[in-house]
């Protein structure tokens, strides 16, 4: 099992993206693929990451195989 969390991402991988939704979807974008290639080698891979927009979700969703995708969304106020 391997975590990638958003803060350690955004400080290697993602450094060169803020957080207009241009960059959000990019930040996603490459989190998954990251995680497809963890999947790929026979790793689970739990994602811990802010990502607002469900068609981003679904982008990551569909690189996956059926049942290697589980979200589980925890929607709350910034406060």
């Amino acid at each position: 099992t391997y975590v990638l969390d958003g803060d350690n991402i955004r400080h290697g991988l993602n450094k060169d993206l803020g957080f207009s939704p241009e960059d959000r979807e990019e930040n996603i974008r490459r989190i998954g693929e990251v995680a497809k290639l963890f999947v790929d080698a026979g790793s689970v891979v739990m994602t811990a990451f802010i990502s607002p927009y469900r068609a981003d979700r679904d982008k990551v969703r569909n690189l996956m195989k059926e049942g290697e995708f589980v979200e589980i969304l925890v929607a709350c106020d910034l406060d």
